[in-house]
């Protein structure tokens, strides 16, 4: 190998290994994350340390900036000042929430709204603090099947902040260092779609900067015409509104829980994925993104999102607290997690043992399995063929508390004991889901 080449094959070498340090020092991806929509921070404080013990990871809060003071959910993310901390509480309320988050093994992620200021009236001369009129986009209307335009056009009445403004980055970045001083682990990009990539990636590379790689981000990407998740997935994980159009044609009136065996989704599996989220629910939004007629088929398909080994859930607060199963998905994803941390095989496989509309069957490797029914009746088949899947042995179901036996019996694997062991195959209400995680087998053998 002649010098030249040598130099050449040893800067690639570092820059391979530069990339492999990069990634390594990413922050963690988050095992779920609870969202504490539009909550004050002293009341996520009195009950953050609550939620490791259901098994999320992350809690993501409302935007920290000083924004318009009106009441609705939506006045946080019309900014007025980044350098104050206002609104949902104050700096002192969000230092001492990270700090009983820290406390209990709980991370933090903050929403960030950086694409574009409030449309308050008195500033409608855009003399926002620390900003002049030089710092924004001349007014226009979106054009959706254009990039140009969903970057560098008013949302609306929402004055657009010209992100290739030295001003404006200097900015953001200041009160993105405010957060990471007070602690915070991560970030959430509101309106990212709306932003370049380029500036994106800016903000992304300062923060992984300054946390020193440990900070986990995601970016609100809503496809359209003109937008694709593709944009922006190369920066950081992205929204997955791909996989939720998937779940509501599937987990509606009418549709068939089949075509979740290969669903369309973002290509990433860090993509944060919901059964809904506040861009979704009419009641929050007239214009709502391609809501769910019946909100109950939401949490279904949010029981799936906790099931699946791809992804990042996000579970809404409401979610939480009003459905009996979502917490029990959030514990089997973190046991699922530590599993696969031990070498186990948990890959998510959803299984043709069932030929139904209404049930799905997902296994976790030989680990773990998951049953949705979204019909209104009661499934129930008493003889169930497992021969071609990879589970076998004992199995517990979180929530109820009832054992599964899977064996061997002449060269196939059955279901032999579903809850008893006067009967096999397979039971499960109307609008349920139940999560299974194999258990050793004496456990099948006494109770």
């Amino acid at each position: 190998m002649n010098t030249s080449k040598f130099k050449i094959f040893i800067i690639a070498c570092i820059v391979a290994l530069f990339s492999l340090t990069t990634f390594v020092l990413a922050g963690e991806q988050p095992v779920a994350i609870f969202h504490a929509f539009d909550q004050n921070y002293i009341d996520v404080k009195s009950y953050v340390c609550e939620l490791p013990k259901q098994g999320y990871s992350h809690v993501q809060i409302a935007p920290a900036q000083k924004s318009n003071p009106s009441e609705q959910w939506w006045a946080r993310y019309q900014p007025i000042d980044y350098a104050v901390i206002e609104g949902k509480g104050s700096e002192s309320d969000l230092r001492n929430l990270i700090k009983t988050a820290h406390g209990c093994g709980m991370k933090v992620i903050a929403d960030v709204v950086f694409n574009h200021m409030a449309d308050m009236d008195e500033y409608c001369d855009l003399n926002f603090p620390g900003l002049s009129k030089n710092n924004f986009h001349p007014r226009c209307n979106i054009d959706y099947s254009n990039r140009e335009s969903v970057i560098n056009c008013w949302l609306g009445t929402l004055p657009d902040l010209d992100q290739t403004q030295t001003a404006v980055q200097t900015m953001q970045k200041d009160h993105l260092k405010k957060l990471l001083k007070l602690g915070i682990d991560g970030f959430r990009f509101d309106a990212a779609k709306h932003i370049s990539p380029d500036i994106v990636k800016k903000y992304i590379d300062y923060i992984d900067k300054e946390s020193k790689g440990n900070a986990w981000n995601y970016l609100e990407v809503i496809e359209d015409s003109g937008t694709s998740a593709e944009d922006y997935k190369w920066i950081a994980a992205v929204t997955d509104f791909l996989l939720y159009s998937s779940m509501k044609d599937a987990f509606s009136y009418g549709g068939d829980l089949r075509s979740l065996r290969v669903p369309k989704a973002v290509d990433d599996s860090r993509s944060v994925t919901f059964g809904r989220n506040h861009d979704n629910i009419p009641e929050l939004n007239v214009k709502a993104i391609n809501p769910y007629s019946d909100r109950t088929d939401s949490y279904l398909a949010t029981a799936y999102v906790l099931a699946r080994e791809r992804g990042t859930p996000l579970i809404l607060n409401w979610d939480n607290y009003d459905n009996a199963f979502i917490k029990y998905g959030v514990a089997f994803r973190r046991i699922m997690g530590e599993r696969a941390k031990s070498g186990e095989n948990v890959k998510e496989t959803v299984l043709a043992v069932i030929e139904n509309p209404t049930v799905l069957v997902m296994e976790r490797g030989s680990q773990g399995f998951f049953v949705v029914n979204k019909g209104t009746d009661k499934f129930n088949i008493t003889i169930l063929d497992m021969t071609l899947t990879n589970l076998e042995g004992c199995y517990r179901e979180l929530r109820n508390n009832f054992n599964v036996a899977i064996e061997r019996r002449d060269g196939k694997k059955y279901v032999t004991r579903w809850g008893t062991r006067d009967r096999g195959g397979l039971e499960i209400q109307g609008r349920d889901a139940l999560y299974f995680i194999r258990e050793p087998w004496s456990q099948c053998q006494t109770r």
